[in-house]
């Protein structure tokens, strides 16, 4: 049974076996009804409100609670924030342990709260809210990412990673339904808390954003994982790639990067993070940088290193700003060893903007240089989806 629960398709039964004593027109209520079904933004948008005023307007009428509440709730897939009245006038109900239950109604109206008016009240009432939730609904999946993105502008990423954490905590159990919305909720939970503090915790929560992404790449199989799924995989990576150039550029005096020292920052030994992948059914022979094409008319791969190093400059004003990065590429190379330009895909840059140009920039120059006994024709240098990580780091 799918645990996540929407809004009711309508209240076709609102009222039966009392007409008589309702005091909410039934005219309204067939409005509300044929205008959910219909789907139709404009017609539920009015429907909802008229229901809404009429239910406030009738406090004593039987249905009065469970009509504004759901009005209020559609009417919040449009405008929330238009929604307070509704939502606010359901919260002056007793709690009947029936839908809507006390969570649910707190929930709604510190979401329209929040929606009609940020403020450090709002938020801390809808981050309560949201932790007072037992079960997920589509109205808590909804709130979880407008608090997140607003916390996070405003650089509040303690609490961002906290709103984060909630949304996996209480997705992870019907992942299978929100899958693409649980992984971004596990993305932003483990990117947001790696930026806030170095800890064993949000160290865990990268491999493991990371793990699962393993998991079902490799489940699909290399070549057949669909692109969401594709560059949500070569984000992890590079994430990963990322703080494992942060924790080698910590160096054991003290110094850290940025805001962080040595002894604030904490991080997993190769040991448990192997730990965590073996967890995950992730095959033994799983490999991140698997090529498409490796060999030619049954001729082994030349031993090839690129020669590189002369093209490749560290961007100014990420070395201004003390800024380390992490990027990913895939390309092929033709058959005197060159980077094909035409090829060259960048796969995942943390952080966005800032080191992409120079990469692809200096890649144009680039050419494999063959290495070991074995030299052409005898060996095979021309390759394709060649997967490459360049890592750029204060020293």
């Amino acid at each position: 049974m799918n645990i996540l629960h929407s809004a009711l398709a309508g209240l076709i039964g609102l009222g039966c076996g009392q007409v008589a004593a309702a005091q909410i027109s039934s005219n309204t209520l067939t409005a509300f009804n044929q205008a959910v079904e219909t789907g139709d933004a404009s017609a539920i948008e009015v429907a909802s409100t008229n229901l809404m005023n009429e239910a406030i307007a009738n406090p004593d009428d039987p249905d009065a609670l469970i009509a504004a509440y759901e009005a209020a709730l559609k009417l919040c897939d449009i405008d929330c924030a238009a929604a307070l009245p509704g939502a606010e006038f359901a919260l002056g109900f007793s709690a009947t342990g029936q839908h809507p239950i006390m969570a649910e109604r707190e929930l709604l109206a510190a979401f329209a709260s929040f929606t009609a008016e940020s403020t450090r009240d709002t938020r801390r009432a809808l981050l309560a809210a949201l932790n007072n939730m037992q079960d997920p609904t589509l109205l808590s999946a909804r709130a979880f990412m407008p608090l997140y993105t607003d916390l996070a502008a405003r650089d509040n990423l303690r609490d961002a990673a906290a709103v984060a954490g909630l949304a996996v905590r209480e997705l992870r159990p019907v992942r299978s339904s929100v899958l693409q919305y649980y992984l971004h909720a596990a993305e932003t939970h483990a990117t947001t808390s790696f930026l806030e503090a170095k800890t064993l915790e949000s160290h865990e929560a990268l491999v493991r954003w990371n793990a699962e992404l393993r998991e079902l790449k490799a489940s699909v199989g290399p070549n057949d994982a669909p692109e969401w799924l594709e560059r949500a995989f070569w984000r992890s990576e590079a994430w990963l790639g990322l703080a494992g150039v942060f924790y080698s550029s910590t160096d054991k005096n003290g110094d850290g990067s940025g805001r962080f020292r040595r002894g604030d920052v904490t991080y997993l030994s190769e040991d448990a993070v192997a730990a965590i992948y073996q967890q995950y059914s992730i095959p033994d022979d799983f490999d991140v940088v698997l090529t498409g094409q490796d060999v030619a008319n049954g001729l082994p791969v030349c031993g090839a290193i690129p020669r590189a190093s002369d093209g490749l400059e560290y961007p100014r004003s990420a070395l201004s700003n003390g800024d380390i990065g992490y990027t990913i590429l895939r390309y092929d190379t033709d058959e005197d060893g060159y980077v094909i330009d035409e090829s060259v895909r960048m796969l995942a840059a943390v952080p966005g903007g800032v080191f992409e140009e120079a990469v692809i920039d200096a890649l144009s120059d680039w050419r494999f240089r063959v290495t070991g006994d074995l030299r052409p024709p005898e060996c095979y240098i021309q390759r394709t989806d060649i997967i490459h990580t360049i890592s750029f780091r204060l020293r």
